[in-house]
């Protein structure tokens, strides 16, 4: 008897380590998921287009942007020619395309592959509404790139009502909305709602992802803007500090991420700075 030191179902597993912030953990176990399923014989496509997927999400997380777009894309297509149309899946996938174009900041390309996976999902007879607001808050995010704020704002909203109310309301799509809503308000000087909303969210994920998690961290980061708004210099620039720890461990220091929290505490810092006469 052989035996392998690859775990039965790695992209499981490596998901797992993925949701929990593990990059590093999660890579190779998502990239053999892949592999096996280009193997298998006969193929699933959906299958394989699933492990496509899996890993683009990670590839998103890691700044891999064009990688990650290739994979969406080729999961894409393998479902949109299946026999079996999945079309909830197909709806994923362009959210999925929307939400790696908006970390890139081609807000354009983004918009339009959000609204199409909305469209997708919206007329899908007895499509979940937590699915379909998830679908809203995404396209939001997006729309607030654009400065496009009432728009974005309403649509935050409409989604932060129907994961509220839903019986079985999940905290981390909660605190996702409450995140993007509380950036805006603050990006618009609206710094008390801002803080109530993001001061809500990071303990929500504190509580669901951990405090070491880097969408824990941004949520930080964005509390601290806030606070720096206010005034608040020193209690600013421990939640930089922290977030940013917490995005150089997960993410590493050359990460975009890394890289603008490091920027604005900086800024923070240079703002708190007393004034030196020539």
């Amino acid at each position: 008897m052989t035996h392998s030191s690859q775990p039965a179902d790695p992209g499981a597993l490596g998901s797992r380590h993925r949701s929990r912030g593990e990059f590093d953990r999660a890579e190779p176990l998502l990239r053999a998921a892949v592999a096996i399923e280009q193997e298998a014989v006969p193929r699933s496509d959906g299958r394989l287009a699933a492990a496509l997927n899996a890993l683009g999400l990670l590839c998103k997380d890691l700044a891999k942007y064009d990688e990650g777009r290739a994979l969406y894309e080729r999961a894409l297509s393998l479902l949109e020619s299946a026999v079996d149309l999945s079309l909830g899946d197909i709806a994923t996938l362009y959210h999925n395309l929307g939400g790696i174009e908006h970390a890139r900041g081609d807000y354009a390309a983004g918009e339009r592959f959000a609204r199409r996976g909305l469209e997708i999902r919206s007329g899908i007879a007895g499509a979940d509404a937590r699915t379909i607001a998830a679908d809203m808050v995404a396209l939001a995010a997006i729309l607030d790139g654009r400065e496009e704020y009432e728009a974005a704002e309403g649509l935050y909203l409409e989604g932060l009502r129907v994961f509220e109310r839903s019986p079985e309301a999940d905290a981390g799509e909660i605190a996702v909305a409450l995140n993007g809503l509380g950036a805006q308000y603050a990006r618009r000087g609206r710094l008390e709602e801002a803080e109530a909303m993001l001061a809500r969210a990071a303990d929500l994920k504190r509580r669901t992802l951990g405090p070491g998690h880097p969408d824990t961290a941004v949520t930080l980061n964005n509390l601290a803007f806030v606070r720096q708004r206010q005034g608040a210099f020193d209690r600013a620039a421990a939640l930089y500090a922290e977030a940013l720890g917490i995005f150089e461990r997960s993410l590493g220091a050359d990460h975009p991420k890394s890289a603008t929290c490091r920027t604005n505490a900086e800024r923070c810092a240079a703002a708190a700075a007393p004034a030196v006469a020539d």
